[in-house]
């Protein structure tokens, strides 16, 4: 192990922990301490000192990405309710460090070291607002959660240890752990994967993700949502590169991922509270990664793991957005009951803008990779039945009904924006600060540049010259649309109930 190369680690823990410690005193030095920490893995990745499996630069842009956006986020977020942020960041930036490190780990002795700590400190991100009264919810996250994650986590390094050795096995490269394939059984099989595909929210141990996201304050819940579920689609990854794992075990995979699915998806449609219809999304969302997981598992598509990195990816911005938009409907409003709602877009055009681009990449329309992402799945998956690979077809099935029933579910989130054409008797003069705007529009507007970036990943075909074209079509249309709303809102006069101008 090049001990030098190791230096991205105290790097990147050291600066973004010490610029949470002075967020307070010197907020705008930290800003540069924490977002420096957060790129240096991927400034190592660049300049080629770290060496990395083909699917984990993927893994380090989302956490890179989400976690300059949520740092800033956080920061704005709990500087309106406290005033002092220090111990809310730390935790927050700490959480985000070592996420991004898990992601750019070279060892298995990395991986399991920051994959229980991690889960340590997402008890923190639990308890950081509500304190005792969220403790059942932190008790849950560890036996349902957590786990059942760590004993899959150890069972890698076990079954590894056989064939490398007992400390070997955590030293050697996961690049050359990954270059010969070791069989398992169907128990051993299960073993591996079920922690992860409990981190992942698949039933029956799905219950801890609704409980544990709606009761986590809003900004630790972008923190989970965006980047720690996709913990366990980094693990599966590892676990599929190390082991030839049981056919069987797909099949269980591929039924999972229906169920979920099926009942996320579904959950979405009856709730009136938004941040519970974001959180229900997010179970039918990884429903569908486990789903292409199995597939992949049982046609061995090497498009299917490009199709599973870009869900990904995607899917871990546009949640983190999605939840910075719940915790901006709290500030705006102190609720995020839909039927409490309508106005938000009357008391805030800012909230509007990050709102509407989150409702784009939601419901998958151009130019955000939403858009990108289930076009590029329902192609995928129908050309594989075409082709007699009938396995595809659930996911086609439930992809076609997911893309349904999100436009519904999006719609009860848009609406508490838009719904109301009367503002609330009285408008809070003062809502959303600067560092929390720049980190929401820059997780934003960044969701138009990942179609771009996602586009590139595929090879040059007919298809993918016209997503590329209809995505240059429409950033315009979408730039254009936010900026009127802003311009719009900027002419109008806001009034007190008094009708005295503010």
């Amino acid at each position: 192990m090049n001990m030098l190369a190791k230096t991205y680690i105290v790097l990147t823990i050291m600066l973004s922990a010490m610029g949470a410690l002075i967020v307070d005193s010197h907020p705008r030095f930290s800003k540069i301490l924490r977002i420096l920490g957060f790129l240096v893995p991927g400034l190592f990745f660049l300049a080629g000192v770290v060496e990395l499996l083909w699917f984990q630069p993927y893994f380090i842009l989302l956490s890179m990405i989400a976690a300059i956006g949520l740092t800033l986020h956080t920061e704005g977020y709990y500087r309106v309710i406290y005033g002092k942020v220090m111990y809310q960041q730390l935790v927050t930036d700490v959480m985000l460090s070592l996420v991004i490190l898990l992601f750019s780990s070279e060892t298995l002795i990395e991986v399991i070291t920051l994959w229980i700590v991690l889960e340590l400190v997402s008890v923190l991100l639990i308890l950081m607002e509500r304190g005792y009264e969220n403790y059942p919810v932190a008790i849950k996250y560890l036996v349902f959660c957590a786990t059942p994650g760590d004993i899959s986590i150890l069972s890698i390094w076990v079954l590894a240890s056989q064939k490398y050795g007992f400390i070997e096995s955590l030293l050697i490269p996961l690049t050359e752990l990954s270059q010969t394939s070791m069989s398992v059984g169907l128990l051993e099989s299960i073993i591996l994967v079920i922690g992860f595909l409990t981190k992942l929210g698949q039933f029956p141990l799905h219950s801890w993700l609704p409980t544990a996201y709606y009761h986590a304050p809003s900004p630790g819940t972008s923190v989970m949502s965006g980047l720690l579920s996709k913990m366990g689609a980094f693990s599966l990854f590892i676990v599929i590169s190390m082991f030839s794992l049981d056919p069987a075990v797909f099949y269980i995979m591929m039924a999972q991922g229906i169920v979920t699915s099926l009942y996320g998806y579904l959950m979405t449609t009856v709730q009136t509270d938004v941040k519970k219809v974001i959180v229900y999304s997010s179970l039918g969302h990884m429903g569908i990664v486990t789903m292409l997981f199995a597939l992949y598992g049982l046609v061995r598509q090497p498009i299917i793991q490009t199709l599973i990195v870009v869900y990904v990816v995607y899917h871990g911005i546009a949640k983190a957005l999605g939840f910075v938009n719940i915790s901006i409907m709290e500030q705006l409003a102190n609720t995020h009951e839909l039927y409490k709602l309508g106005y938000l877009g009357l008391v805030s055009p800012n909230a509007l803008n990050i709102a509407f681009l989150t409702f784009l990449n939601l419901t998958g329309f151009p130019p955000t990779p939403g858009f990108i992402v289930k076009f590029l799945l329902i192609f995928t998956t129908l050309s594989l039945v075409l082709t007699g690979s009938l396995l595809a077809l659930p996911v086609l099935a439930i992809v076609s009904f997911s893309t349904v029933l999100t436009v519904i579910y999006m719609s009860k989130f848009i609406a508490a924006y838009t719904s109301s054409i009367k503002p609330p008797l009285k408008i809070p003069p003062k809502n959303l600060n600067e560092p929390e705007l720049i980190g929401d529009y820059f997780l934003s507007f960044f969701t138009i540049i990942l179609s771009y970036l996602l586009l590139y990943v595929f090879p040059a075909d007919f298809w993918v010259y016209i997503l590329l074209f209809l995505t240059a079509l429409t950033t315009p249309l979408a730039i254009l649309i936010s900026v009127r709303n802003l311009k719009e809102a900027k002419e109008e006069k806001e009034q007190w109930l008094s009708g005295v101008e503010a």
